[in-house]
């Protein structure tokens, strides 16, 4: 992750200078592209490992246990 982070860092830098350096913004701009393409090289392997949870998954554990903590307090107020 800190590889995305300094890719992310480098292209800022990048494109803030391209602002300031106008006679070499062309090159400045090509390479902030090329750390953003760096990145999302970086992130990519981490989405694709997280996108194998289905959200449905989740939902329904999730429904599932507040129906029964609810469940739960109303047999506590009955008794």
């Amino acid at each position: 992750m800190k590889d995305a982070v300094y890719c992310r860092a480098m292209e800022s830098l990048c494109r803030q200078s391209a602002a300031f350096r106008p006679l070499d913004s062309w090159r400045l701009l090509a390479e902030a592209e090329m750390w953003h393409h760096r990145a999302l090289e970086e992130i990519t392997p981490r989405a694709v490992d997280c996108s194998s949870i289905r959200p449905t998954d989740v939902v329904v554990r999730t429904e599932s246990t507040s129906i029964q903590a609810t469940t739960s307090a109303r047999r506590a107020q009955a008794i």
